[in-house]
């Protein structure tokens, strides 16, 4: 790996997203500086803005690039929307390409890009091969990356044929030097997708290799070479969820597994310096991002969320992200009567309602959470005009691991005369945010649980669909559970002890013993800031104090 010529490729401080460049600066200058020979990793927890770091990094390979040539591709069509989206205020459409497949209607497509797609007899396709060569970025779904595949539009394609054709009109000059069409390609999102997705614009970037062009048996293949390697740099969240994929068999094979979740285990990236993991057991919180004067690594990450309250950020930091969140959003404010503590926006409404299915256990609802559901929408709504600003119902999201569940509260919130509030499952919650997130578990019976870890549903012993649903929320969340059911699970055990730490539950009386695990350095840090405020018992105020002792001197000795 190379620092390529500070004369061409000099990093403008002047980049397009100016809010946040001092927490991306260390991506931006890696990639657009180095040459790395290995996929460059970019590890963003919920909130920490993965998508914008994205498109920052586009906009400055086309400045500081003259000749880079862009692939830029998201799991699914709508992520992939989201980046045209934002593109779209600084690449024209001259400039870049949203590839779309054939069969894909207009009407699915935001309207805003539909002058960035090319259409002949009124279907999307694929321009002419000069037109294609022209553009800077071309953004496509990994899976419709295959187009360009059958076009024979791929590094290996254009590289067999720029060498036949150099040979043939310059035989004596030598062995000709090939050059990547594709210079880059980043995926975001690209812990969603599997590896078998991600496979596909993989291949449209892979190097021309002189054995492929054997038939030229009087040429030195042995000298031939690109004169560059195409650069692959992928952007997810390994912590949220994964690949979704039905077949037990494909599962039991791994394919559930994503191609950034399993590069980020390997020991060049685990075992690395400046590891997540190590950095945080150090205490080097400071050094997740580095500046651009920073010896190259091939990955980063980033820790500043820019979505959620700091009481929210607590239980995710300490249970996913290895105390590494750090709060920067500017939100509003809920004002809620329901509320146990004004200081920390977050409630646990605990229950013993049993849950119920119409289908043979294919899915599930609640009635008893829909009605607490119901309850506190409707409280929230009650007092809307209290929230600065005011709150709307769009603005309150409501999310179920079942879908069964999902209609049910569907249903009830509209006859309620509520059909505003944003209800889904939790897969279709994640890469969104609201102001206020409420969570209904639904599982109450323990003898289920067995069948929802064979079938990976619900929220018990599921870490990243828990994770992705409490860090949804901006302002104050909410989750309706049983309590004594979801302690099974280590991590919600966690999360229900700091709610009874904070006095953030009601409902049932729980037996469990405040132990002081997870407990985060934002926790410690809010509490001895606020003190007395907080109004907690002298036990509790131990115990958060003794858990942040034993993390501090845990760092000591890593």
């Amino acid at each position: 790996m190379g620092l390529m010529s500070s004369r061409r490729y000099y990093f403008s401080r002047s980049v397009f997203d100016t809010d946040h460049a001092h927490a991306w600066q260390h991506a931006i200058t890696s990639v657009t500086l180095h040459q790395s020979p290995v996929p460059y990793l970019v590890s963003g927890p919920p909130g920490t803005g993965k998508t914008r770091t994205m498109v920052e990094l586009v906009v400055q390979l086309t400045r500081l690039q003259p000749e880079a040539c862009i692939l830029l591709c998201a799991p699914s069509n709508p992520a992939t929307d989201t980046l045209v989206l934002r593109l779209s205020e600084t690449l024209q459409p001259n400039e870049m390409l949203r590839l779309n497949d054939e069969h894909r209607t207009f009407a699915e497509v935001p309207s805003k890009i539909m002058p960035y797609c090319y259409i002949e007899n009124d279907h999307f396709a694929l321009p002419a091969w000069r037109d294609l060569m022209r553009y800077r970025v071309v953004v496509t779904s990994c899976l419709d990356a295959s187009i360009l595949v059958r076009a024979r539009c791929t590094n290996r394609a254009l590289g067999i044929m720029e060498a036949e054709v150099s040979s043939g009109l310059h035989h004596l000059r030598g062995v000709p030097d090939v050059s990547p069409h594709w210079t880059h390609l980043l995926v975001d999102e690209a812990a969603q997708g599997s590896e078998p997705e991600l496979l596909v614009p993989i291949s449209v970037v892979l190097p021309f290799s002189p054995e492929e062009y054997a038939s030229k048996d009087e040429l030195p293949l042995q000298d031939m070479h690109m004169l560059s390697m195409p650069q692959l740099i992928l952007c997810g969240d390994y912590n949220q969820l994964g690949p979704i994929v039905l077949s037990e068999m494909a599962r039991n094979a791994e394919l559930d597994i994503s191609l950034l979740e399993r590069l980020f285990e390997r020991p060049l990236y685990a075992n690395h310096a400046h590891a997540r993991s190590r950095l945080a057991k150090r205490g080097l919180i400071s050094h997740f991002e580095r500046d651009s004067e920073s010896a190259f690594v091939p990955f980063a990450n980033l820790i500043k969320n820019y979505r959620s309250h700091p009481a929210i950020l607590m239980p995710p930091s300490g249970l996913f992200y290895e105390d590494s969140l750090e709060p920067q959003a500017e939100n509003g404010q809920i004002v809620w009567s329901g509320l146990q503590n004004t200081k920390l926006p977050l409630l646990f409404i605990g229950h013993n309602h049993p849950e119920d299915s119409n289908d043979e256990r294919a899915s599930w609802f609640n009635t008893g959470e829909i009605e607490a559901i119901v309850k506190a929408v409707t409280s929230l709504m009650q007092e809307k005009d209290a929230c600065d600003p005011p709150l709307r119902q769009e603005q309150i999201g409501v999310m179920a691991p079942w879908r069964e569940q999902v209609w049910k509260i569907r249903e009830r919130l509209r006859m309620e005369m509520m059909g505003g509030v944003d209800v889904g499952t939790v897969e279709d919650y994640q890469g969104r945010e609201n102001r206020v997130i409420i969570i209904s578990c639904v599982r109450s019976n323990e003898r289920f649980l067995e069948e929802d870890g064979k079938k990976a549903l619900g929220f018990v012993h599921e870490r990243k669909r828990m994770n992705v649903a409490i860090t949804r929320a901006k302002e104050l969340l909410v989750v309706i559970g049983n309590g004594s059911v979801l302690q099974k699970c280590t991590y919600w055990k966690g999360f229900l002890q700091f709610a009874l730490r904070h006095k953030l539950y009601v409902g049932p009386k729980l037996k469990m013993y405040l132990d002081g695990a997870f407990i985060s350095r934002l926790e410690t840090e809010f509490m001895s800031r606020l003190g007395d405020e907080l109004d907690l018992d002298a036990e509790d105020k131990g115990v958060i104090q003794a858990g942040g002792m034993v993390r501090e001197l845990l760092k000591g000795w890593m």
